[in-house]
């Protein structure tokens, strides 16, 4: 039987989310009593998932996306750190989901570039155009920092929540609050994209509006409804309601383009 957190541990962890008050060790206990009953929830879930997209399956895993490899991420952060003997779990996952980010941006501006000239592939030269709007070419041999990434033009276009950019994580985290429903991988993706599409639709009308006052003035206000995601939460609502009346455990992407994101 495996022993739960210790209570010393849900400070710590607190603490690192921002939570500066002192907790009580009665409350750091139900705590743990709290986040016991919620892991056997999320594992019954994701078992109940693995299984249902692989029958055949014996290992528990994400069936929501694919991940990079967590060995060969950790392999590799073990040839990079120098004054450290050896890269806890909780640090591969972190340096994944920020892999995973940059992958997805970096892809999402290589498209960008590639509509432009209306062809269907991504090839080198829109990587390049995109790691140039990223902040380096594609000669560079380090990956961007947070703080390059975050520099990012298009993060003023993404907007904030609570200081989070939309990212796959925090709109799982919206999508499990609002439709009361996980969201498969075609679905997550299609929200994003969604969100990039009325991101930059809005960039360039503004672009092509510049001596307009009173559209600007429009655009502003656009920019604010896109920021804070009231049409996220209402479409994550009627697509988890569309998927509730059809008994499905996910919201699928035939749930959210049954729901028209601007009306």
């Amino acid at each position: 039987m495996a022993k739960p957190w210790a209570t010393s541990h849900i400070s710590t962890v607190a603490s690192g989310l921002g939570i500066d008050l002192r907790i009580s060790g009665d409350v750091k206990s139900q705590l743990v009593d709290i986040l016991e009953h919620q892991l056997k929830i999320v594992t019954r879930e994701m078992e109940n998932q693995t299984l249902e997209s692989d029958p055949e399956r014996k290992t528990l895993d994400d069936p929501t996306r694919l991940r990079l490899g967590f060995s060969r991420t950790r392999g590799m952060m073990i040839d990079n750190i120098s004054r450290l003997d050896s890269i806890g779990a909780a640090a591969v996952v972190a340096a994944n989901e920020q892999l995973e980010n940059y992958l997805l941006r970096l892809l999402r501006l290589s498209s960008d570039a590639a509509a432009i000239e209306r062809v269907g592939t991504i090839k080198p030269r829109h990587l390049e155009k995109a790691l140039e709007r990223m902040g380096g070419g594609i000669e560079r041999e380090d990956i961007p920092t947070n703080e390059e990434i975050e520099g990012d033009p298009i993060d003023d276009v993404m907007g904030e929540i609570g200081g989070e950019i939309l990212t796959p994580t925090l709109l799982r985290k919206m999508a499990k609050k609002f439709a009361g429903k996980p969201l498969d991988n075609d679905a997550l993706e299609e929200l994003l994209l969604l969100y990039y599409d009325h991101a930059a639709n809005i960039q360039h009308d503004l672009q092509d509006n510049l001596a307009n006052a009173s559209h600007i003035i429009q655009m502003i206000e656009r920019f604010q409804s896109l920021t804070m995601l009231g049409w996220m939460r209402r479409m994550l609502k009627e697509a988890g309601a569309r998927a509730e009346r059809a008994e499905s455990k996910t919201v699928t992407l035939a749930h959210i383009v049954e729901v028209d994101p601007w009306d």
